[in-house]
Order: C-alpha cells, then sequence, then structure tokens
C-alpha cells in the first residue's frame, strides 16, 4: 500500500475533546471531493499498572480516516492501519471500525457534507462524526448526515481497480 502523504501520519495532529476528558480525535483525510470515510476506535495497548490494577486514565482515541486511494471502507480502514503500524506500535491496540460513510470536501466554500453507510461496517456514530468535525473544522460548514445510500464508488487511482 502506497502513502500519498507521509506528513499526513507523522505530524498528525490529535485534538482533545471539549466535554469529555479523556477523549481525543485525529482525522486523516487525503483528498478533496467526494470519498468514503470510516470512524476507528483506537484502545490502548497498555490498560493496567505493573502491579496488574486498570490505569486511572485511560485516554479514548476516534479516528475519522478518509483517502481518495482506497474505493471501499475496508480499504479506508487498512490504509489507516497500514501506515500508522509503527507510530502506534505498543501504544495502541489494532483499531475497531465503527462505521463509515461518505464525504464531500469542499475547501474553497469551507464545507464537508456527509452521507451514506459502510455495507460492510453500518453507519457511523453521527455523534462522534460531529464531534472530530466540529472540532477539527471550527470554520467549516458542516452538514453531517446519515442516509441509506450505499454506492459502488469506484475511480481510476483506487488501488487495485
Amino acid at each position: 500500500m502506497t502513502v500519498i502523504n507521509k506528513e499526513l501520519f507523522i505530524n498528525k495532529k490529535v485534538y482533545q475533546d471539549k466535554k469529555i476528558e479523556n477523549q481525543t480525535y485525529e482525522c486523516v483525510i487525503d483528498h478533496v471531493g467526494d470519498e468514503k470515510y470510516v470512524i476507528l476506535e483506537l484502545t490502548p495497548y497498555v490498560t493496567t499498572d505493573g502491579e496488574g490494577k486498570p490505569l486511572k486514565y485511560l485516554e479514548k482515541r476516534y479516528v475519522l480516516a478518509s483517502t481518495d486511494t482506497e474505493a471501499y471502507h475496508s480499504g479506508q480502514k487498512e490504509w489507516y492501519v497500514e501506515n500508522t503500524k509503527e507510530l502506534h506500535k505498543k501504544k495502541w491496540r489494532s483499531p475497531e471500525c465503527l462505521g463509515g460513510g461518505i464525504m464531500t470536501i469542499d475547501e474553497e466554500n469551507k464545507s464537508i457534507k456527509t452521507f451514506g453507510t459502510s455495507y460492510g461496517y453500518g453507519d457511523p456514530p453521527i455523534e462522534i462524526v460531529k464531534s472530530i468535525l466540529n472540532t477539527v473544522y471550527p470554520n467549516y460548514n458542516l452538514d453531517i448526515t446519515i442516509t441509506s445510500e450505499v454506492r459502488e464508488l469506484v475511480k481510476p487511482k483506487h488501488n487495485r481497480y
């Protein structure tokens, strides 16, 4: 799998939720226009102290990942996992995909629209999608919805197609 922009992963910013103390967000988007996205939940690699007692502070991290190199939601997840494998080693377990949809980004008009659902993973948790996009793109006009639309969105630049 090819990394389009290594800087996306090396210099990615982690955002703290303004209301929930131990909840953080990552938003890794490598496209403009219309593309599928997934919401991933990362679980810390270490959840207990040296004596086997649960840690008092466990960070919960949610990731919105979207690239124009993958045609399916499973490819979106794989793209993120492959490109963060070394960065996450011994820090985060392999992420769970909570759902996916389609997003349209219009940088010129500063707007992002989400819609649709994932045939394989189901609806994304809309409150998480809203929290991530409101935190990362506070100056964008956001239209965040989930619809029943599932579509085959294969483009010539998608991997393996």
